[in-house]
């Protein structure tokens, strides 16, 4: 017996997590299209989502402020490089709580390692939540900004990104269905946790893909890559066929509306053959799998789900790239991610179709996931607390800012101590650094030559060891030798034979022994030259040692700080080290004390909020005989991160906002004069003459 259903292959806790394919695989469920009045029914919240991700002039502020600060930063610290905003953000279908996507252009650079460099900056400004991903075909660094509460992703030279942003923003411009329709989709995908690569589902520009991708065929837009004439451009090396046409039309076009168009969106890809066919938004409809080369590679979802040991094929729910014809947006699926795609498109598509409201499609799923960006209410635990607990809390955090401040203020002391240190152990090792080299020299060339007498002296005493006879005594030797050999003979005394061949082999011998003497001879002469040119190299060597320790001195006396130091590479490698590592200590406490800091400001705002309420409406009982009247608006809802600039400034400002009424120099003088006006007075009617 097994769990497994037979039909799908699903265990039963699978079938039940992905209910609503798990039916359409059993019972290939059919959908009925809603009537026009259920449709009717979506126009309002619909709408009501759309004008909801609208970006407000603070928003917008705060996107391009956080853009300006980076771009200074960036190209500050790369040469030749510019930074662009490309993406959802730039084309105008970012949710309002999207990322803000940024290119860094850098020409001839590693990017792994420049990817590196940027988070390290990143961290030394106190940004938060830093994730770098350099295995990515594009590296990239994801970080939350703590002052605007903005997610923003900086990836290193992804040109061919900026130039879909432009097709992106081509189609946007062309009905405003299509900005409504991606951010409808966008918002229902990012709540049913079905929008993000990294985590095995679609990414955002992919869901955008299906979207214009259905607007196309639902002939609302045109195809913006169909024309006769093509551009042909390099792109990091690459030849793209960028085409974006400007003459495109329609002949016929659709006036659905977005609740029509989001429904059958729904309908047509819940109901989809994914495993025969390819989106293209380039080619205008969709491609038959055979005809681009991408087959549907095993293993399946189903089959991985069962086998951890297997990984996804290539191909599932194919999505061609509008320039990057060879990438397949669907790459980053993982089974879990595929499978919960297929069936949330489903269950959207059922619920659509029987009349349920947008509110249930959109149900989060884990709502803790999406906190983060949400707006929060700035002083959302405050409201409920008195004064006295505020100025507790206000005093407590003054109090550890003051202390951080200082143990910063320490910190940067010791750092720039130790700074200091080391470039002056490197100036007192670059000022003697030719006297080092000659010492250095001279020790190398004592190594390598008593590397050489120790040769020498083995090769003189192992001759001497052989040969007992010293030269002198040889050479009288060969000379008798010689003599007897070639004397003229007496015939009464002629050696014999055997004695005639003792003497030539005796001489042979004292040759062979003269020579291997006369060898031990010039080894011994080379052993006491080479001794003498030791003793002199040892007395420069001394020599070089005293210039040293005199520059030295000399030096050590302008910088009394390397008193008692030792001076060496290796010490100051080491004060290099502490430096570093003291670097990366004051980077975590600025990141800390940015974080009070935004506290202390909170807490003080909030009292000189309430302090003003508590003024204005004291001041409007007593103006209106008993009625409140205030100057600003009762705290009648929350207040959000992006409210927070002018609230502040409204603050701080308050005093100082009264405008000084310049008075002339000639009302200064009638003021003198008394309590006189600068009116005419009353003037008589003029009367006509009779």
């Amino acid at each position: 017996m097994t769990d497994e259903c037979e039909l799908t292959g699903l265990s039963k806790e699978d079938a039940n997590l992905y209910g609503h394919y798990h039916s359409f695989l059993v019972n290939d469920t059919k959908f009925s299209l809603p009537s026009n009045e259920i449709l009717k029914g979506f126009d309002k919240p619909l709408q009501r989502t759309i004008s909801n991700h609208l970006l407000s002039v603070n928003d917008k502020k705060r996107r391009d402020g956080l853009f300006r600060h980076l771009e200074k930063s960036l190209t500050s610290k790369f040469k030749d490089s510019s930074l662009v905003i490309f993406g959802s953000s730039a084309s105008g279908l970012s949710l309002k709580s999207g990322d803000l996507d940024l290119c860094l252009q850098i020409p001839n650079i590693n990017e792994k390692k420049a990817i590196k460099k940027v988070s390290s900056m990143l961290r030394g400004q106190g940004m938060e939540s830093i994730e770098t991903i350099t295995k990515a075909k594009i590296p990239i660094v994801k970080f939350k900004d703590p002052r605007s509460n903005i997610f923003v992703d900086i990836s290193i030279n992804n040109s061919l990104a900026i130039y879909n942003t432009k097709l992106l923003q081509e189609y946007c411009a062309l009905d405003k269905r299509v900005h409504h329709l991606v951010i409808t989709i966008k918002h229902w995908a990012i709540h049913r946790n079905i929008s993000d690569a990294w985590s095995g589902t679609f990414s955002s520009y992919a869901w955008t893909i299906l979207a214009i991708n259905h607007l196309i065929q639902q002939n609302v837009i045109p195809n913006l890559q169909e024309s006769d004439s093509r551009t042909i451009a390099k792109v990091d090396g690459v030849e793209y066929d960028l085409t974006i046409t400007d003459k495109a039309n329609l002949d016929d076009k659709s006036d659905a509306t977005i609740s029509k168009l989001l429904c059958s969106f729904f309908h047509n890809y819940a109901t989809r053959d994914w495993d025969e066919l390819v989106v293209s938004i380039r080619n205008g409809s969709d491609l038959k799998r055979k005809d681009k080369g991408w087959r549907n590679e095993p293993p399946s979802a189903i089959e991985v789900l069962r086998d951890d040991n297997l990984r996804l094929g290539k191909h599932h729910m194919a999505i061609e790239d509008p320039f990057d014809l060879d990438l397949d947006l669907s790459r980053v699926l993982r089974a879990e991610g595929e499978l919960r795609i297929k069936n949330e498109l489903l269950r959207a598509c059922d619920m659509f179709c029987n009349g349920s409201t947008w509110k249930a499609i959109c149900e989060t799923v884990d709502e803790q996931r999406l906190d983060h960006l949400e707006p929060d209410d700035l002083f959302h635990d405050l409201r409920d607390k008195s004064d006295s607990v505020v100025e507790n809390m206000l005093e407590k955090v003054k109090g550890e800012l003051s202390s951080l401040e200082k143990r910063v203020g320490a910190l940067e002391d010791e750092r720039h101590s130790n700074i200091r240190m080391a470039k002056a152990m490197r100036g007192v090792i670059e000022e003697t650094s030719d006297i080092r080299k000659e010492h250095k020299s001279i020790i190398n060339g004592l190594k390598e030559r008593s590397k050489l007498i120790e040769d020498i002296k083995s090769q003189r005493d192992k001759i001497n060891s052989d040969i007992i006879l010293p030269i002198h005594m040889i050479e009288d030797e060969l000379s008798k030798v010689y003599t007897r050999l070639t004397e003229e003979l007496d015939i009464h005394r002629v050696p014999s034979l055997e004695r005639e061949k003792e003497h030539f082999s005796w001489f042979m011998e004292l040759q062979a022994m003269h020579a291997k003497a006369r060898e031990a001879s010039e080894l011994h002469q080379r052993f006491v030259e080479s001794i003498k040119l030791q003793k002199d190299e040892i007395g420069k060597l001394k020599i070089y040692e005293t210039q040293h320790d005199e520059a030295t001195s000399k030096l050590l006396e302008q910088e009394p700080m390397l008193k008692d130091k030792s001076i060496n590479h290796k010490e100051m490698m080491s004060f290099d080290r502490r430096v570093q590592k003291l670097q990366k200590i004051v980077s975590q406490r600025r990141s800390e004390l940015h974080k009070l800091r935004r506290e202390n400001g909170r807490l003080e705002a909030w009292l000189r909020k309430k302090t003003k309420q508590k003024t204005s409406q004291e001041f409007g009982r007593k103006k209106g005989r008993g009625k409140t009247q205030t100057r600003s608006k009762p705290n009648s809802g929350p207040v959000t991160l992006g409210d927070l600039s002018s609230l502040l400034s409204s603050i701080e400002k308050e005093d100082t906002s009264k405008k000084v009424r310049k008075v002339s120099a000639k009302k200064a003088g009638m003021k003198k004069l008394g309590n006189l006006g600068a009116h005419r007075g009353s003037r008589g009617s003029f009367k006509k003459k009779e």
